[in-house]
């Protein structure tokens, strides 16, 4: 009756799957059906067009001529600036020229911040020109001269797609050139590169203490209204924190008498700070808003600064999550994971497996076993996958990826092989089949003295654990969990470890003291009974899976998984038999494990997703989210109410039942004229993604009431009735 002795080798068929989902989590489609593989085994056109244009229609011999590289992206695509920010790569231009002939390094214009997933960068869109000069020497030895560019960028929107590209222009050497068609434009890229000053011309000064750094602008040099600063080097400023102006009025009223701009230093450049920083000043918006940018180096030195004046950046809300931690740290975000870690253990999500773990111990208790070496090892099995999982979502978002925890549970696929792999546990707790893989037909006694536990369940055990609870989120863990994922990948493994063995950690306090197990009653027929029960919370895991998949795919593709389930039934009788020396057709084994391959493969095909319409009700008195709808009914003066979550959200659906479509507190919110929104995470979906990085989540649920006055109120992952009434009716 081993219950788990050799699921490490279905956990390792999970994790080919999981990293399979991954590969696919920042791409539009998901998983790549054999149509699709086709079409990306030829060369993909490009998101970005790339074209060389002049100011002049002729290169003159020891003149000024100006040309530009032409970016035109697609849309929703863009590339990055000199200096990324916390992600993507900068373009690389190669200039091929006639002899004697020299191309400049293309200047860069002053990009736009854009923040998705809580990745902060540094980007362009549209059409953007790169300008640049070509020296031509008093006798170039040529007529005509060919300028050609080989360029290497980064272009992303969903997913990021290396790409490179090579333009070229004729242009006749002559000294009567005329303006060409893209004079303007040229000139007009030239307007909007930042200016370069010395580090004395440009009256800057700065100061830091601790992680805090205060620019100064003398009150003679400028007069700007809006400051903004762009770094032009890694890993000195914490982008996640946006920089905060203030200025300083003259007595009576008039002009501002110098102004100052906070920020943020990244940790590791906060322990060993250098003597001074470069980068972008920007005022009024740069110089294609009215402004003007200058790039400089600023002298750094120590000094006392205040706190940023406003709100505390991440968050775009007048009102912290509860329980987040404040002042957030390292420490104090994996204090707050280990809290929320222990809470995971009460949420619904993680009920199924757990019932698994207790009767592992159960089992190993009456046994008399080392019960300690079963919570050590449920302990890794809860940290590596929670290390990986971890690992694989810091990689993806780095990538540019608008993924979030619980990501694994937005592919189809993966939620199909779960419900198979719950499934086998099921029929294995009912007695269809065991867990002895070593086990013939013809030698039916390896199965009867087949161990009823194990050291390899528990690992096994604890990477089911955190597979299905990862989709929860739990008081404490929302807020350390958003703050993590805007660190460096070292210390949000540790946060996130931290989480790990926090969920844990109850179950390898009741190995190392195993007071209860005096308490059990002798071995007997009870067992058989217990382990009966333990497969009925298995279930309802199966049929949860299958509802949160019926929200991904169209009716076709359950039908399929259903089936696959059904094979797979077939297949562990099948399998039974044989371990009890009973017969059994391989032919109709065979049959069953390809119908319940294809059955996943079906559902990870993407050919039958769910599409859902932006226009339709997501509930009774419920409208879908989108930026547009959620703008409108801001516009509209009504409070809004929106419901971050997802299908495969135990804590989400639970709050739902108890709280929010309670008669009464929706009646609250219709007498009040509340605007609900529901915005599904069931899939990927990067504008969803991108809203919870703003405030400071990684996962849902989350809950967040505008009100007219515009605060937003940032209610509680766990909600009762009373907390939404009183939240509702608050002014």
């Amino acid at each position: 009756m081993n219950l788990f002795r050799h699921l490490g080798r279905a956990a390792l068929l999970f994790a080919l799957f999981l990293t399979h989902s991954a590969s696919a989590a920042t791409s539009d489609t998901g998983w790549l059906d054999a149509a699709d593989a086709a079409k990306r085994a030829e060369k993909p056109a490009p998101h970005v067009k790339v074209e060389l244009v002049a100011e002049k229609t002729t290169l003159t011999p020891q003149g000024v001529n100006r040309l530009a590289v032409r970016f035109t992206h697609d849309d929703g695509w863009h590339t990055y600036w000199k200096m990324p920010g916390d992600a993507g790569l900068p373009p690389r231009f190669s200039f091929t020229l006639p002899k004697d002939l020299k191309a400049s390094e293309p200047a860069f214009p002053l990009p736009h911040r854009s923040r998705a997933a809580g990745i902060e960068s540094f980007v362009y869109d549209g059409v953007t020109l790169f300008p640049f000069t070509v020296d031509v020497p008093r006798f170039p030895g040529v007529q005509r001269a060919e300028v050609k560019v080989r360029v290497e960028y980064l272009a992303c929107r969903d997913m990021c797609v290396p790409e490179t590209a090579v333009a070229s222009i004729r242009l006749p050497i002559a000294v009567n050139g005329k303006d060409s068609d893209d004079a303007e434009a040229v000139r007009a890229a030239l307007s909007l590169v930042p200016e370069r000053v010395p580090a004395d011309r440009a009256r800057l000064t700065a100061v830091m203490e601790e992680d805090r750094i205060r620019i100064d602008l003398a009150a003679e040099a400028f007069a700007p209204r809006a400051l903004d600063f762009y770094p032009t080097q890694p890993d000195v400023l914490s982008l996640a924190h946006a920089p905060r102006a203030e200025f300083r009025r003259a007595p009576e009223g008039g002009l501002p008498a110098g102004a100052s701009i906070y920020l943020t230093a990244d940790a590791l450049f906060a322990q060993k700070p250098a003597e001074s920083i470069r980068g972008v000043l920007v005022a009024e918006g740069g110089p294609e808003k009215g402004g003007w940018a200058i790039e400089t180096e600023v002298p750094l030195g120590k000094g006392a600064v205040k706190a940023a004046p406003g709100a505390p950046e991440p968050l775009p809300t007048s009102a912290a999550p509860a329980a987040a931690p404040q002042g957030a740290s390292i420490p104090a975000s994996a204090l707050f994971a280990f809290l929320g870690g222990l809470i995971l253990n009460l949420m619904p999500c993680v009920f199924p497996v757990l019932s698994l773990k207790l009767l592992q111990l159960v089992e190993g208790a009456q046994k008399g076993g080392r019960l300690w070496t079963h919570g050590i090892a449920f302990t890794a099995g809860v940290l590596v996958t929670m290390l990986a999982l971890s690992g694989t979502l810091l990689a993806l978002r780095s990538a540019g990826g608008a993924v979030g925890w619980g990501f694994q549970l937005q592919s189809p696929a993966v939620v199909a092989l779960l419900m198979l792999l719950f499934a086998a546990i099921v029929f294995n707790l009912l007695g269809l089949f065991e867990f002895t893989w070593g086990a013939t037909a013809a030698d039916s006694r390896l199965a009867r003295r087949a161990p009823t536990t194990g050291v390899g369940g528990s690992f096994a055990t604890g990477i089911l654990a955190v597979v299905v609870a990862s989709p929860c989120t739990a008081p404490f863990m929302g807020a350390a969990l958003g703050y993590a994922l805007t660190q460096p990948a070292a210390e949000a493994l540790l946060v996130f470890a931290a989480l790990g063995f926090g969920m844990a950690f109850p179950w390898l306090l009741l190995t190392i003291v195993p007071f209860w197990a005096k308490k059990l009653p002798k071995p007997g027929p009870w067992m058989e009974v217990f382990r009966r029960v333990m497969a009925v919370p298995m279930a309802a895991a199966v049929l949860w899976l299958g509802w949160v998949l019926s929200k991904q795919v169209e009716l076709l593709g359950l039908v399929a998984v259903v089936c696959a389930v059904s094979a797979l039934g077939v297949l562990l009788w099948q399998m039974g038999r044989r371990q009890w020396g009973r017969s059994a057709s391989r032919a109709l084994m065979a049959v069953m494990a390809a119908v319940a391959l294809l059955g996943v493969a079906a559902a990870g095909s993407g050919a039958f997703e769910r599409q859902a319409e932006a226009s339709a009700p997501a509930a009774d008195g419920w409208q879908r989210w989108s930026p547009k709808t959620l703008e409108e009914a801001r516009a509209s003066g009504r409070p809004v109410f929106v419901d971050f979550t997802a299908a495969w959200c135990v804590t989400c659906q639970a709050n739902k039942l108890t709280a929010l479509h309670r008669a009464e507190v929706e009646r609250a919110m219709d007498e009040r004229g509340y605007v609900k929104l529901v915005a599904d995470w069931t899939n990927r979906n990067a504008e969803i993604a991108e809203v919870l990085a703003q405030f400071g989540r990684s996962g849902v649920p989350l809950y967040l009431i505008y009100r007219p006055d515009g605060r937003i109120d940032v209610l509680p992952e766990l909600l009762t009735a009373e907390i939404v009434l009183e939240a509702v009716r608050a002014p």
